[in-house]
């Protein structure tokens, strides 16, 4: 994220993840809002992207992260045509779990989020451990923090 961005949409703390986007009428209730649920569309987006980036795939064989617990706070409405700035970061990881905290930022902060995802094996529902490179990634590059 550039210093011109920060500034732009408002964003305060450290976010490893940025990415601009402009909500789409299909992101919208018949009031023009923005629905609760595409919120939560748009974190997924993120989540999927993040792991592609670490090194991550998505297929039957192989381990990916699935949402084991999700909370969410609407701060601010958000409205058709709005352009936002969508982050996200890493918050801390356990052997075969991490968190994953989102914001969306407009003139300051409009919603939050906080996912806990469990990393299983699709096929068997067996959980995994985060690898190495991916746990590096986190810890070292984007800031998350190693628990119990």
């Amino acid at each position: 994220m550039t210093p011109e961005e920060r500034a732009a949409f408002g964003v305060e703390g450290n976010w490893s993840v940025a990415r601009r986007h402009r909500i789409r009428w299909a992101e919208c209730d018949m009031y023009a809002h923005v629905n609760h649920a595409a919120y939560l569309t748009l974190c997924e987006d993120m989540r999927v992207a993040h792991w592609l980036s670490l090194g991550g795939r998505f297929a039957p064989d192989a381990p990916g992260p699935v949402v084991a617990q999700l909370e969410a706070r609407y701060i601010r409405p958000l409205g058709f045509d709005d352009e936002v700035l969508l982050t996200l970061r890493p918050a801390s990881l356990r052997r075969t779990s991490y968190v994953q905290e989102y914001a969306v930022w407009k003139q300051g902060l409009v919603f939050s989020a906080r996912a806990v995802l469990v990393l299983t094996r699709q096929d068997t529902g067996e959980r995994i451990p985060i690898p190495a490179e991916a746990r590096r990634i986190m810890v070292q590059e984007q800031g998350a923090k190693e628990e119990g």
